[in-house]
């Protein structure tokens, strides 16, 4: 209990200090020098190429257009958003929406809010009087897998998404789970590039479209889309989940866990 006070404080006094943009002080030559890893620095173009028919800004849009007539804030998130390309062209597009990252480890070309700010120039999204007005996505470094909580309240999202991300997670349904949790209701989430995820069925396994079937008639909406490597799934009861459970219980205590047990390759059985 107490250890999960202290991550939250640091959670929330990070997020505090990120209000404070430091745009003025930043190096900006300092951009020129950053080696991006070119495989994983996917654009907005390439990423609505894995969701299609949807494109992310249309949906952005449509929400953003409902929460201006309800007098709400949009909050968008990317899950594994690297080096915050596709936030920083959606912030581009959307400067009244509030975007938010989540990286499970800083590095070297990433590792600090200010860090989008290099990206933007990198790849020639805005330029430097266009970042000085901008307020900047606000990022969160923390392994989100086995079961771990996102950092946030719940119904704060309206969309979550993630590219090349789900393969490396072992708790899959878990972490939609938390997605679930920190949606509104309606809320939207698409993901990419999903390996083979086995799910059974009184022991036989499922086709995944035939899993996902199941899925919706048991009240999750979710789809297959871009030759079944991407889904989408929405938010609709308060207290939906995936009706799956894992075949290794979520561990208490994951940093206690081999190399051998953190493989993220794992099955589901349907609940009843």
């Amino acid at each position: 209990m107490f250890t999960s006070s202290v991550i939250l404080i640091g959670v929330c006094l990070t997020l505090y200090f990120q209000s404070d943009r430091q745009v003025q002080s930043m190096n900006w030559d300092e951009y020129t020098n950053l080696q991006y890893n070119e495989e994983r620095s996917h654009s907005l173009e390439e990423f609505n190429q894995k969701i299609a028919p949807y494109k992310l800004e249309d949906e952005i849009q449509k929400i953003l257009e409902k929460n201006r007539l309800a007098g709400q804030k949009t909050r968008v998130m990317e899950i594994g958003s690297g080096n915050g390309r596709v936030l920083m062209e959606l912030k581009k597009l959307y400067p009244e929406v509030e975007f938010y990252g989540i990286n499970k480890e800083k590095t070297h070309t990433f590792y600090r809010r200010e860090s989008f700010i290099l990206t933007a120039l990198k790849f020639e999204i805005m330029t430097k009087p266009e970042l000085e007005n901008t307020e900047l996505p606000y990022v969160v470094f923390q392994d989100i897998d086995f079961g771990a909580r996102i950092p946030y309240d719940e119904d704060k999202f309206d969309l979550v998404f993630s590219q090349n991300v789900i393969r490396y997670i072992k708790y899959k349904f878990e972490l939609f789970n938390e997605i679930l949790r920190i949606l509104r209701n309606g809320g939207i989430s698409f993901h990419t590039d999903l390996p083979p995820i086995h799910i059974y069925e009184k022991g036989v396994i499922l086709d995944f479209k035939d899993a996902i079937g199941e899925i919706r008639r048991k009240g999750i909406e979710m789809r297959l889309l871009e030759g079944q490597r991407s889904v989408m799934f929405k938010k609709g009861d308060e207290n939906s989940l995936f009706p799956v459970s894992p075949h290794q219980p979520v561990p208490s205590k994951a940093e206690s866990m081999t190399q051998e047990q953190r493989r993220p390759e794992m099955g589901y059985n349907l609940k009843y």
